[in-house]
């Protein structure tokens, strides 16, 4: 049961201008969230040039980016209606805890979403040594890697919750404690060493295939095996966009987070809960890097047309080569009379 120091102590966090500015700012974005999470998934599932393996690493990620903004707009939008509502004691606008369990499926598509980038090149890798026979093959390793992608976050919300040891909050719905802040150190240390890995590993791709493409250029290199590496490339490019603001993201939220733990608990309630969803700025991350891929995938084809007209000549003299050798096998040979 609660005692008056608590419901004062909920009434000062429900009228707090700087808690409801960020939990109104952040609700917006939310919302803004969803449509372009929305046109996202009907463009990947309508993509004919992406491999079904980074389909589904694309799928999961804005998935969990649509189940990410959800959440937060239920927790939110029901703070903010009991923060502007009719109430006269803090007593009567605690939050259940029913709704605050919410909030661990808030941290677990956070972290898929962090995961995915790491996810993205482990698939890279393959698509690029397997150039030869990866088009139509190799599905499996795409649903491994989609169990291995939502096994790391919840092995990741798993390290977090095992340091929720001590007091529980109840004046907003956060997944925290006053237990060992080590333990929730541990999931954001192997997010930012995850993308330490992911970055290097994107460059070397990127290299690795722009050399198998001139090398395709000068052998008899299939059709198949020339698409498979336009492919990789364009893909690649694509998730650089993707890997350099995450890297940003993680990067901030990483340090934020370490601030936050030192210097936490010398604000006044409400200034922590509005500092934390400050740090947690997702919905600001998957605008960033939808306008950015928007713009990219909205490029003039210059570039495009550029590599057509330095590569076309090589496939269509290879196509007449293969023609003129076929006509000599099959041209009838008259016998002299």
């Amino acid at each position: 049961m609660s005692n008056q120091t608590d419901c004062e102590q909920m009434a000062q966090v429900a009228t707090s201008s700087a808690l409801r500015l960020v939990l109104s700012i952040t609700t917006i974005l939310c919302f803004l969230c969803i449509p372009s999470c929305l046109y996202c998934l009907w463009r990947i599932q309508r993509s004919t040039k992406l491999h079904f393996n980074s389909k589904c690493i694309f799928i999961t990620h804005n998935i969990f980016i649509l189940i990410h903004m959800t959440v937060r707009i239920t927790l939110h939008g029901k703070d903010l209606l009991n923060y502007f509502g009719p109430w006269i004691s803090g007593c009567e606008i605690f939050p259940s805890r029913t709704r605050c369990e919410l909030r661990i499926i808030y941290k677990l598509s956070a972290y898929v979403v962090e995961v995915s980038p790491f996810i993205l090149t482990a698939e890279r890798f393959m698509a690029t040594f397997q150039a030869r026979h990866y088009e139509n093959r190799f599905k499996w390793f795409g649903l491994l890697l989609n169990v291995l992608h939502i096994c790391i976050a919840v092995l990741f919300l798993w390290l977090q919750s095992s340091g929720n040891f001590g007091e529980i909050i109840i004046y907003y719905c956060w997944l925290a404690s006053t237990g060992n802040r080590y333990y929730l150190n541990i999931p954001i240390f192997l997010v930012v060493i995850s993308q330490l890995v992911t970055i290097p590993a994107l460059l070397y791709l990127l290299k690795k295939n722009e050399r198998f493409r001139e090398t395709s250029l000068g052998k008899h290199a299939t059709l198949t095996q020339r698409y498979q590496i336009f492919e990789n490339l364009r893909t690649l490019n694509m998730f650089r966009i993707m890997s350099i603001i995450t890297w940003i993201y993680v990067t901030y939220n990483a340090a934020a987070t370490y601030i936050a733990n030192m210097y936490l608990k010398s604000m006044s309630m409400d200034r922590q809960f509005a500092y934390i969803e400050v740090v947690h700025c997702l919905p600001f991350y998957y605008l960033a890097l939808s306008f950015f891929i928007y713009r990219e995938d909205r490029k003039p084809r210059s570039q495009f047309v550029i590599k057509v007209t330095n590569y076309e000549p090589n496939y269509f003299n290879d196509l007449q080569r293969f023609f003129d050798d076929a006509f000599v096998k099959i041209k009838p040979t008259h016998p002299k009379h």
